[in-house]
This record gives structure tokens, C-alpha cells and sequence, in this order.
């Protein structure tokens, strides 16, 4: 939406005047004071779209949290340059100044984006004018607190399913004002993350149409899929609960999302041009908005194909992709939609072209958009969660993904036991969410060792790696935890 572009420039500014190491400092109103905000119902929306703006901001989904620094942790990109951020990020050295710098602007620019939603729940009842709609902007804000507190969750502490009582969790802002937030042990912060979904989830019950609308008419209830709506809500449960390692949820969840058939459908056609970036056609549950990052992607991407002079596909995409059993009948789609190889003097190297394929597309800007939350997922984190119970359900769900792909159904012998399939699962993760910042998740709720970008070295997996550092001002507040 237009709107939503106006205000990434109120957000921008305000994230400039604040503390890069406390979101307790944080003040996120715009130019506008409340009483002048919450006013009448545009104010809201006017509200809301800078809370997806911000989103779409490079320090979160539009860069750091999407294509950039979570993708190159979880080597599905890297940089072989000590001249480049990514160079450390890829190596988990996070002592380096550069790769500190980026991981505290994500946990300081979510923070600061945590307290612009408080400030609209704050102000949710302040009129009585538009309920159905407060209603709707009411799930939406209370489904994004616990997206984002979720996500904050999933890069700077323990793995739910290697925690106890006792792990520590995170700071969970509920309120909009100046005071110190105590933390919250994990098991209490996973417990306010699905309070405040389930909440939205009956808040936005009746919000049933969530097609993308690409007129960018301004009326609220059209094109909610760039809007945190009712199926972005029972996604991020369905993430939430296989986070815990409670399948029976995930997949009841996931499920509700697949069977909204009028919303959301696999790809079927030949090409998967349509599916493969925002607005991914029927595939999309959730994406923001973001027309500008089109050439800082080239940039970073496609400004050369030579080692060590831009961010590069893994080296083993080749393997990743199995090209050597491609035949007539199945060949993935993904590996010449999302890379182009490169040959020069005996190597290879891959340019990542999923986003943006060329200097045309940039200048054009083809790239509306970034999708957070797809299709795929769902059917991985069903088939996933049914694996136990229903093994044949569960490969099914995996094969319709790959038919969806180009893909015939998958060899038995690479599913035949839970091992084997978490395996293939981690490889098909890998193959499908490039440029979604994705894989790092998957490689730690897995747990198990992985070769970086360059498939030369091989991590063992661990709690320095998984957890990243707080800002050192944040790990202050650690004094009260809070177990509920």
C-alpha cells in the first residue's frame, strides 16, 4: 500500500533519535502527538501502516531479518571477504564491531517496533466509532507483539526443546512507557507469545478474505495479506507450537491454514515465476510491503560473480538441488528460478536471482515486497508434526510440495526413519526459503552439524552459535525474572 511507504520515513526518522542499546528509551510517535493520532480511525490505520513500514525496514524483514543477515547465518548466503559484515556473520564471530553492530540494530529496531504496537493497543478503546474495524486492528496489533517477540525469541535464546524451567527468556513489552521490562524465563515468554495470539486469533475470527489487492486502493479490509491477519495469526501458532515441539498444535494449526482453500492454494503451474517472490500468488499468508530495496539486493548480489567480490549462493547449491537425478520428468524449478551459475577459469559460483533476476528488474522495480510467512511451510511444518503418527500423510504433504516444485515424490530410502526425514526436511527448508531468512531456525531446531556457504567447514552445533548476544545495556535488566 501507498500509506505504508509514507510512513516508513516517520518511522526511519524516529529510529534515528533513539538508543541503539535500550528499546526502554524508545518513543516511537511520529509527528504526531497521541491526542492528534487517535483521533479517528485513519489515525489508527495511519498508526498501523508505520508498524508495517518499520517492518519493512532494512535493519528487520527487509534486509537483516529476510535476505541478509539470518540467511547468511544460516549459510544459504556468504561473503569470503573480511571487508564485508557478512564475512564474520557467516564465521558466528560476533565479537567483531560490525557483525555487533547489525545483530543489536535488529533487537533495537524490533524493540522499538514492539512499542509502536503497545502505543496503538494503548489508545485501541480511546473511540467508539469503526468497532469492526478497532477490532480488526486490535487482533492485528496484539498477532504482531507476539510475531516479533517470537522471532526475537528464536535468535537470542535457547531452543524451546532444549530448555527447562529455569532457561531465561526475554524482556516481553507489554506496555508502552519508559519502564525498565523485567524477563521473563522462556517457557513464560512462549506462554505470553500464544496469550497474545490466541487473543488476536478470536479478535479476527471473522476475517476470512485475505487475497492480495494490488490496486493499493486505501480500504482496510481489502488486501490483507500484507496485513497481519487472520491466517498470519494461525501460522505463527502453527511456528510457534512445532517450536515447542508440540506437534499435535503445530498441526492442527498449520492444517487450518492449508484448508483455506478460497485464500491460499499450492502452485501448479510450470514455472513457479508467479510463486517465487512477493506477492507469491495464493502462497503468501503474510508479507509487508517494501518497494525500495530493490537496489541494495543488485548491490549485494548481482554487482559481480567472482569469490570474495559479492554475496554469493552456497558453493554445493549444485548438491543442495540434487541436479545430478534431475530428468525430463523432475527437475526443480527452484534451482534455475533462484540461481544463476557462473563459470569462469574452473570455478563456479552461484548469483542468487530469486529477488532480483537483473540491473532491468531493479531499475524497473519489479520487487514489490518480501513474503515472511508462505504456503510451504505449513504443508513442512504438518507433514513434520504427523511424521509419527501418520507417516504416509506426512510424506504425502512433502511430495505435494515438491510436485508443486517440478518435482516427482521422494526417494523412500531418504524418509524411511525420523532421522533420515528430518534430513530431507532440512535440505528441502534450504531449497526453498533462500532469501526468507528461514534456514537458520530449521538448522537450530534441528541441532545438528552443517557445512557453511563455502561447504568447507563444518559447525558443530551450540548455544554460541544458536543464541546471539543481547546489546550489553539489555543484559542489565536481567536482575528480575519472572516465571508465570
Amino acid at each position: 500500500m501507498k500509506k505504508i511507504s509514507k510512513y516508513i520515513g516517520i518511522f526511519m526518522v524516529v529510529a534515528l533519535l533513539t538508543s541503539c542499546n535500550d528499546f526502554l528509551d524508545v518513543q516511537p510517535k511520529g509527528q504526531l502527538t497521541d491526542d492528534e493520532m487517535f483521533t479517528d480511525l485513519t489515525g489508527y490505520e495511519d498508526a498501523m501502516f508505520g508498524v508495517y513500514g518499520k517492518l519493512a525496514t532494512s535493519n528487520l524483514y527487509g534486509q537483516n531479518l529476510s535476505w541478509g543477515m539470518v540467511d547468511e547465518l544460516g549459510q544459504q548466503f556468504g561473503y569470503d571477504n573480511t571487508q564485508d559484515v557478512s564475512y564474520y556473520l557467516n564465521r558466528y564471530q560476533y565479537t567483531n564491531q560490525q557483525a555487533r553492530n547489525v545483530v543489536d540494530a535488529v533487537w533495537s529496531n524490533m524493540y522499538n517496533n514492539i512499542a509502536n504496537v503497545n502505543n496503538v493497543l494503548k489508545h485501541i478503546n480511546d473511540i467508539s466509532a469503526g468497532a469492526q474495524e478497532r477490532k480488526m486492528i486490535h487482533g492485528e496489533a496484539l498477532g504482531l507483539r507476539a510475531f516479533m517477540h517470537f522471532d526475537l525469541a528464536r535468535l537470542y535464546c535457547t531452543d524451546y526443546t532444549r530448555s527447562d524451567a529455569s532457561t531465561l527468556g526475554l524482556p516481553y513489552a507489554t506496555e508502552f512507557n519508559l519502564k525498565n521490562h523485567p524477563r521473563y524465563t522462556l517457557q513464560a515468554t512462549f506462554n505470553l507469545i500464544l496469550k497474545d495470539l490466541n487473543q488476536a486469533d478470536s479478535l479476527l475470527a471473522d476475517d476470512n478474505d485475505v487475497t492480495y489487492d494490488n490496486t493499493f486502493v486505501r480500504d482496510y479490509s481489502k488486501g490483507r495479506v500484507i496485513l497481519f491477519n487472520k491466517y498470519a495469526v494461525k501460522a505463527t501458532k502453527a511456528r510457534v507450537y512445532y517450536a515447542m515441539g508440540k506437534y499435535t498444535e503445530a498441526a492442527k494449526y498449520a492444517r487450518e491454514v492449508i484448508n483455506a482453500t478460497s485464500n491460499f492454494a499450492l502452485n501448479t503451474s510450470t514455472s513457479i515465476d508467479s510463486v517465487m517472490r512477493f506477492p507469491a500468488s495464493k502462497e503468501m499468508i503474510f508479507g509487508v510491503y517494501a518497494a525500495d530495496r530493490s537496489n541494495a539486493i543488485r548491490a549485494a548480489f548481482l554487482r559481480s560473480n567472482a569469490f570474495g567480490t559479492f554475496l554469493e549462493g552456497r558453493r554445493d547449491t549444485h548438491s543442495i538441488y540434487e541436479t545430478d537425478l534431475f530428468t525430463a520428468l523432475s527437475s526443480d524449478l527452484r534451482f534455475t528460478s533462484f540461481y544463476k551459475e557462473n563459470t569462469s577459469g574452473g570455478s563456479t559460483s552461484f548469483s542468487f536471482i530469486r529477488l532480483i533476476q537483473n540491473d532491468a528488474e531493479a531499475t524497473r522495480g519489479v520487487l514489490k515486497g518480501f513474503v515472511l510467512i508462505s504456503l510451504p511451510e505449513m504443508y513442512y511444518i504438518l507433514s513434520e508434526s504427523l511424521y509419527d503418527s501418520n507417516q504416509t500423510e506426512a510424506i504425502s504433504l512433502l511430495n505435494k510440495v515438491r510436485k508443486s516444485r517440478g518435482l516427482g515424490d521422494v526417494d523412500a530410502t531418504k524418509v524411511s526413519t525420523r532421522t533420515l526425514f528430518e534430513q530431507e526436511m532440512m535440505r528441502e527448508r534450504m531449497r526453498e526459503f533462500p532469501g526468507m531468512g528461514q534456514t537458520f531456525y530449521a538448522l537450530k531446531h534441528y541441532n545438528r552439524s552443517f557445512t557453511d556457504f563455502r561447504n568447507i567447514d563444518t559447525y558443530q552445533p551450540s548455544d554460541a552459535i544458536f543464541n546471539l548476544p543481547w546489546p550489553d545495556r539489555e543484559n542489565e535488566y536481567g536482575d528480575k525474572v519472572v516465571h508465570q
